[in-house]
């Protein structure tokens, strides 16, 4: 199917029509597995289980064929759930996580009632994995489990297990959404090895600014740190420019574009709570992204706005911004 030729608007309007569609059909097919799994239909099918039926019959990958199975398994005890699966405020994934624990409970002698499965259900509706195991561990007394463990694998590779607390997960958050300009991948292997080793550099006086460009990163309380970045990172927090060939287009018209001072910078991040500030114009849906954040001026100074109020946006938006104002191509 060619969708090259089909505007913005209309792809965007078919994708929201197919996905209720997609969401009614996985609901219809979890009540067909449902039934086989209650009347044994893979016994006459020549399987040994339901799972072995949708894997080798149907063409399911084994992950497909566990998601669809527990939520099939779900809908027998809950069928209330199939509302939530078919609105799309609960997934497979989610209903997963959800008979994982209930059979850990039923294994461990604590069978959790309808009743009670049902809660869980209302609490973890729209919610993301993470949420959703929060609230799964809160609910049904998961065991606390500690880990502290450092094991070598036979690449040389380190693999490393531990538990941190939540206002320690707070801040390495904090610090992985700031280190978005130079840790593009997003890997927690990446985040904690350029802590370490700036830190390093700092306490062993090692730092060489001649060989690096800095980049502010600004932190709640009103505190900054300066950190080191390789030449070039990618447009820094601190930069108003919705590019780099922006900038310099900006530049080669002789457009100045003004020096924003770190209190009105901490200022600026303060208010948006760290976030992206975009908004969608028909649904008012904000952005809330932490990656790559940017400052822009609402009316571009390559467009005479360079008195225009100054909002923070991720990366995309405020790519998106350029190319509205045809000053960014690609």
């Amino acid at each position: 199917m060619d969708l090259s030729k089909i505007s913005n608007a209309e792809i965007l309007h078919r994708l929201e029509r197919l996905a209720p569609t997609e969401r009614k059909i996985t609901h219809l097919i979890l009540w067909h597995i449902a039934e086989v799994e209650t009347r044994k239909l893979f016994i006459d099918a020549g399987f040994a289980s339901t799972k072995e039926y949708l894997i080798k019959q149907l063409k399911y990958s084994e992950g497909s064929a566990a998601r669809r199975l527990e939520g099939a398994r779900l809908l027998i005890k809950i069928p209330e759930a199939a509302e939530k699966i078919e609105s799309g405020s609960l997934n497979l994934s989610q209903v997963l996580q959800v008979q994982k624990c209930l059979k850990y409970e039923t294994k461990n002698g604590r069978e959790v009632s309808a009743a009670k499965t049902t809660q869980i259900l209302s609490l973890i509706s729209e919610k993301t994995i993470f949420e959703t195991e929060r609230v799964l561990a809160k609910e049904l007394n998961q065991p606390i489990l500690t880990f502290d463990k450092i094991r070598p694998q036979q690449d040389d590779s380190i693999r490393m297990e531990i538990t941190i607390s939540a206002d320690q997960m707070k801040e390495l958050e904090q610090a992985k959404s700031f280190l978005s300009h130079i840790c593009h991948e997003g890997s927690w292997a990446d985040v904690l090895s350029y802590l370490a080793q700036h830190y390093n550099k700092k306490i062993k006086g090692k730092e060489k600014p001649s060989e690096h460009c800095e980049m502010t990163i600004f932190k709640a309380g009103d505190q900054s740190q300066k950190i080191s970045a390789t030449k070039k990172p990618s447009t820094p927090l601190g930069s108003t420019s919705c590019a780099t060939n922006t900038a310099a287009r900006s530049r080669a018209a002789g457009f100045q574009r003004s020096y924003i001072s770190i209190h009105t910078r901490r200022r600026l991040l303060k208010r948006a709570h760290y976030q992206c500030e975009y908004r969608d114009i028909k649904t008012n849906t904000r952005c809330c992204s932490v990656y790559q954040l940017q400052f822009d001026h609402s009316i571009p100074v390559a467009k005479g706005g360079g008195s225009s109020p100054l909002r923070v946006l991720c990366k995309s938006h405020n790519l998106s911004e350029a190319r509205k104002w045809g000053l960014h191509r690609g």
